[in-house]
């Protein structure tokens, strides 16, 4: 009796893997018909990737593109490539924003400092973005308030803007 149900767990775990085996195969060939087809990557800008649960991923080429417009469109003395946060920074601020005030969304903002946010003179004027998590325990229903339902908002900041400016 033991024999024929170790035979039978063998031949399900055969049967598994070989299953497994087929579905990442047929997965792998179709990922790379995808990769070859720019039109197909183009296609991806805003949709969920099928490898991750992440919506909003974007192809190389989209992400290359929607750069090269930016430049050619926004230029002078303000003028900022692109931001550069650090990603610890950014979990720790995401988990803060989850805890404290109950935030689902993370809002990007654009900014430009003035001689009194500018970290540095030289950088007045200078366009920048932000982060501003959605305070869902405000009492007003103001999701920028710092403000939380028990009055400790001491500690806390649901906006984040430290990041370093290029060029």
């Amino acid at each position: 009796m033991k024999n024929i149900i170790t035979k039978r767990f063998l031949a399900l775990g055969v049967v598994a893997a070989l299953s497994f085996t087929a579905c990442q195969k047929a997965e792998t060939q179709a990922d790379l018909v995808q990769s070859n087809n720019e039109d197909a990557e183009m296609n991806l800008v805003g949709s969920a990737s099928r490898r991750n649960n992440i919506k909003g991923l974007i192809s190389e080429s989209a992400a290359s593109r929607m750069a090269a417009t930016y430049k050619q469109n926004y230029k002078g003395n303000n003028y900022t490539e692109y931001v550069v946060f650090d990603v610890e920074d950014m979990e720790k601020y995401i988990k803060q924003i989850k805890k404290r005030y109950k935030s689902d969304k993370v809002y990007v903002y654009f900014g430009q400092y003035d001689e009194v946010t500018a970290p540095n003179p030289k950088d007045k004027g200078r366009v920048s973005v932000f982060f501003l998590g959605n305070n869902k325990l405000s009492s007003s229903g103001n999701f920028r308030s710092q403000a939380t339902t028990d009055g400790t908002d001491i500690e806390g900041s649901n906006y984040l803007n430290h990041g370093t400016i290029y060029p």
